[in-house]
Order: structure tokens, then sequence, then C-alpha cells
């Protein structure tokens, strides 16, 4: 079984399409800043997401430098006429659907009434699974989308931090671990996170807590896709301390209900064996993942870095 990791369309769905296709992928995961936006968007969220909205747009040089000029209520007529936030509307409205299924949490840059809506059925796409939690053949997902930021995490925080950001909630990381149920024979544990374990100890901390083989993450922007575990990069005692560190930030009912990191001199299965894999922006790379023969293989693209002059 194939799946296609991809991450940071920002609104051009079209290229998950394409990639599937290319990579021969029987479902696709994807790791945020998906573009959540429909047709009203524009009048929910702040000046500096939709100046974000045209960086990462396909419009021609020109009419970037004149869109980067505009503020406010200008910048929103220009964003109506010109430049809709996402294709994610027209899908919605057309009822197009994804060919394969597709599992996605969603970024820091989204509308959050549009993710909501989503949550709660009361709007869908075909073949689109919001996570939460969802299994995919011998695939066990963990999804938790936005800013992991555990000075936010309180228990009645919303997903709308402000205007155009997510972020992730203690209810949220609460409703994954009740659903850590233990390990089944042959079953991949995957853990989807816009952002990267590497930038927030968080991260490594459910994937700990989780018992999972690999993370999923983007965000980060970097050309080329990184993979790691910790033991790669740092010693155990640091890579616990690390995870503790990040306990300690988060709020007691929160800290709580996680295990310790563990410590001693036996390496933990989460420092030497999981994988964490971060993904460029989807225009630059992706990676696909194969369960095949009992071994889970990695492959990973990368338009990469222009040489230098």
């Amino acid at each position: 079984m194939r799946l296609l990791l991809i991450s940071d369309t920002h609104g051009h769905l079209d290229i998950i399409e394409q990639l599937a296709k290319e990579a021969r992928a029987d479902a696709v995961l994807h790791a945020g800043d998906f573009g959540f936006y429909d047709q009203e968007s524009a009048d929910r969220i702040e000046s500096r997401e939709l100046f974000l909205r045209v960086v990462h747009s396909k419009l021609p040089d020109e009419a970037k430098q004149r869109a980067k000029k505009l503020k406010g209520d200008a910048l929103r007529a220009f964003i109506r006429k010109e430049l809709p936030l996402s294709d994610f509307g027209e899908w919605l409205h057309s009822g197009r659907g994804f060919s394969v299924p597709t599992f996605a949490v969603w970024g820091n840059h989204e509308d959050g009434a549009v993710v909501a809506e989503l949550l709660a059925g009361r709007r869908h796409i075909p073949n689109l699974t919001l996570l939460g939690t969802g299994t995919c053949g011998p695939f066990r997902f963990f999804g938790l989308g936005g800013n992991l930021l555990p000075e936010l995490l309180g228990e009645d925080a919303p997903i709308d931090g402000r205007r155009g950001k997510i972020r992730a909630t203690a209810r949220e990381i609460s409703a994954l671990l009740d659903s850590a149920r233990p390990r089944v024979a042959g079953e991949v544990r995957v853990l989807v996170t816009h952002v990267s374990p590497g930038k927030q100890p968080l991260v490594g901390l459910l994937a700990a807590a989780l018992d999972v083989d690999l993370t999923v993450s983007g965000h980060m922007g970097s050309p080329h896709g990184c993979v790691w575990d910790d033991f790669a990069v740092r010693e155990q005692a640091e890579a616990a301390a690390r995870l503790s560190s990040a306990a300690a930030a988060l709020p007691e009912e929160l800290r709580a209900r996680l295990p310790a990191p563990p410590s001693g001199e036996e390496r933990a299965r989460w420092y030497r064996g999981t994988f964490h894999v971060n993904l460029p922006d989807a225009p630059d790379g992706h990676a696909v993942v194969e369960l095949k023969d009992g071994r889970l293989r990695l492959e990973t693209s990368s338009a990469g870095l222009p040489l230098r002059a």
C-alpha cells in the first residue's frame, strides 16, 4: 500500500490529484495549510493572511507586486475579483472530490470557520477526512492541526485563535490520547501534525505517548524534505529532557494524562525507531511511504535548491 505525503498546498488542490496519480498512491496524507477557505473567507480573515495568500499564488509577478501594496478593503476587493483564496470553495460548490482517500490536518493558515463547518459535518468534500483519527488499510492515523503553542492550550480555547490563524487545543490532544488503544499486529501508526517535532518538542512527546512509527509534518518551508529520528541528532538524555520541558509547559490537567518521558540507559523506541518526515511546500517536494513485504519504505522527492552562480 502506497501513501502520498504532502503539505502546504495553500489552496492549490489539483497538485494533490496530480501527485497522487504520479505516485500511484492508494491514499493521501496531508500535513496542513491545505487551503480551507471559501468564497466568504476574505471577509473573515485579517489582511496579513490575505497578503500571504498573494505570496503563495500563481499570479504573474506584476500582479503580485501590485497586490502586495494593497491593504484592508482594497486587498479584499482585489482577492474577490482576481484571486480566489483557494480551489476549495469551488470544489464545495461543484461537489468535486478527491480520486483517492485523502486524510488531512489543518495548518496555521486556514479559515477557522470553514474548518469548524467541516468538522461538524455541515460541509463535505468527497473522499476527504479531517483528522482526528482515521485508518486506511494497515495504517492508523493520529492528526493534530494548527499551531502548537503550549501556553494557549486551555481546555476551553477555540481552534480559531485569530482571524485566519488556527491553533491546537487541549481538547483535541485529550481526544487523541483517548483514542490510543494498544497496538495491533501489523499496524503502522502515523502522527500527522502541521508543526515539526524538530521545531516543537510537544509533537515528539505526543509521538512517544501514541507509540507511533512515523510523524509527518510541514510548515517549515524547506526546499528539501527532512527525515530523522532523535538518535540521529541528539543524545538520549538531551532528547528526554526536551520532552520533559514540553510536558512541563502544558496545563496541569493535560500534563497528568501524558506518560513521563522514559529515562535511563535503555534506548526507548521513540528515541531510536520513530522517524520524523518534515515536508516542503507541495510545489517544492513530497514523499511516498509504502508498506510492502512487511517493510516500511520511504521515498522523498524535492525540487531542491538552485545552484549558486
